[in-house]
């Protein structure tokens, strides 16, 4: 066991010795710094060419916002005016349907009131075709609507 010990130690000691020589021999300090230099370097070529990129796109977006803002009162302003015409038709059309609609039923109830019913003669009426009745009720239509 004895001579175990004395080999893990020689083991230890080569390792220690190792050790030191890379502590006190800094050269590989010195060339981990230059590397990381020189990747830092590269990363802001990288950075510096991507953020005047964005830069760019950001102050042409910037312009094409403000030219939009500045299109956006009159804009409203015509949406407006299309939908007050819009509102003004719709109601000009709602006018006409109740008056329309009013003299309907006021001649319907005026016909309601006149007409009596009398009685009909099976033998002497006079036989109408499909198309002949069709006519008159199209010409009544017109009547009332005028």
């Amino acid at each position: 066991m004895n001579t175990e010990l004395k080999k893990i130690v020689g083991k230890m000691k080569a390792a220690q010795q190792q050790l030191q020589g890379l502590v006190q021999d800094q050269s590989w300090v010195e060339e981990a710094r230059k590397y990381a230099e020189r990747q830092g370097k590269e990363v802001k070529k990288l950075l510096t060419s991507d953020v005047k990129k964005v830069r760019v796109f950001l102050e042409k977006e910037r312009k094409e916002l403000e030219r939009f803002q500045k299109q956006i009162p009159s804009e409203v302003k015509k949406l407006r005016k299309f939908v007050d015409g819009q509102k003004k038709e719709l109601e000009k059309l709602i006018a006409t349907t109740r008056k329309v609609g009013l003299k309907e039923a006021v001649s319907k109830a005026q016909k309601g009131k006149t007409k009596k019913a009398a009685p009909k003669k099976a033998s002497t009426a006079k036989k109408t075709t499909k198309k002949a009745s069709a006519g008159t009720a199209a010409h009544e239509a017109a009547a009332q609507q005028a």
